[in-house]
């Protein structure tokens, strides 16, 4: 893991004017303690500069995502490249593969207007991995209504982009439960309900996901996740984004982080 930061902090020293700026230097990485004493990025670093800053390559931004949420306090589209997507479609199917879904499962999307794009994002995910999938968007929609929509489709999974969770949503019948961001929820139960949560942050997208009863996993190979001991916010190295890089990039989250590529949430900010 070394190695690919020591290239990735080299890389975008280079080629991205905002971590030249940040660094005031060309950084050395010798060991991990050398990586760990490098500025963190925050939100006000992308304030103060224009997304010419950022990127490593204009030329290289083939799609621009919009912020996933309506509410946002990320200055900036997330933009990618096309190995960038390739990536993050890699991230959403490690998530699947945590889970325990099977190829082939299907899924119904609820959402809300404020998690609509991003839910959108996750049926492009899911439809790309050959999995049947709709999204229904929740307005006035009681349970019952809601009810016969699972009847009708008999999901293998329910997918929750919601604000809050609706009543009776244990009652639905569908055993595999996923959820955005709801750390402080477990929804599983001992008749064969499993709650998965997925943690997210707007700027970067998904990164792991919460197992029943245990902690968030994410992939090591994508990820570097620690915490400010001062404050326990979580910061965060996406070690395969290139074009719009985040190097130590301070989130708005607290939690824990605790070996085997695994860590906790406690308090999500605004994204």
């Amino acid at each position: 893991m070394l190695e690919k930061m020591k290239a990735l902090v080299e890389f975008v020293y280079e080629n991205a004017p905002l971590y030249r700026k940040l660094y005031r230097g060309k950084p050395e990485l010798r060991d991990m303690e050398d990586f760990k004493q490098l500025p963190c990025l925050t939100r006000s670093d992308f304030v103060l500069c224009s997304i010419e800053d950022i990127l490593s390559d204009m030329d290289e931004a083939t799609v621009i995502l919009p912020p996933i949420e309506n509410k946002t306090l990320f200055p900036f589209p997330r933009l990618e490249s096309a190995a960038d997507r390739d990536s993050r479609y890699e991230v959403f199917y490690f998530l699947l593969k945590q889970a325990g879904v099977i190829d082939g499962a299907s899924f119904l999307i609820i959402t809300d207007t404020r998690h609509s794009y991003y839910c959108g994002e996750i049926a492009s995910n899911l439809l790309y991995y050959k999995h049947p999938t709709w999204m229904m968007l929740l307005r006035d929609h009681s349970a019952d209504e809601v009810q016969a929509w699972i009847d009708r489709f008999e999901p293998d999974c329910l997918l929750l982009g919601l604000k809050r969770m609706p009543n009776g949503v244990m009652r639905w019948g569908v055993p595999s439960i996923f959820t955005i961001n709801q750390y402080g929820q477990d929804l599983s139960s001992t008749d064969g309900i499993s709650h998965f949560d997925i943690y997210a942050i707007t700027e970067v997208g998904w990164i792991g996901i919460r197992l029943p009863g245990g902690h968030y996993m994410y992939p090591g190979e994508y990820f570097h996740i620690e915490v400010d001991p001062r404050d326990n916010i979580l910061i965060l190295t996406a070690l395969e984004s290139w074009l719009q890089p985040f190097i130590r990039y301070r989130t708005s989250d607290r939690g824990q982080v605790f070996g085997d590529n695994q860590f906790c949430v406690t308090y999500i900010g605004e994204h």
